[in-house]
């Protein structure tokens, strides 16, 4: 396994999104933020997809599907979304 490099951004800059896409049925997660980066790799699996800039990782998406109520708990109940 390749250990990941990644790139903290700014602090003005940090961001987490979730798009829920009725249509397709499926959740959307993007953040910037390394450490709920590394914390949803854990907790989710790969990403759907990683953003980079040369080798290091800047950002990463993860698309959860309505079927995949696990998943969808997991980042609800565990992930720390809100860093509370």
């Amino acid at each position: 396994m390749n250990k990941k490099i990644y790139k903290e951004p700014i602090k003005e800059e940090m961001e987490t999104t979730i798009n829920v896409i009725y249509e397709m049925e499926k959740l959307c997660v993007y953040t910037n933020k390394v450490n709920l980066q590394k914390q949803l790799n854990k907790l989710l699996g790969e990403p759907t997809k990683e953003y980079k800039i040369k080798r290091s990782i800047t950002g990463s998406m993860w698309e959860i599907l309505f079927k995949d109520k696990t998943k969808i708990s997991r980042l609800i109940l565990k992930a720390n979304i809100f860093e509370l």
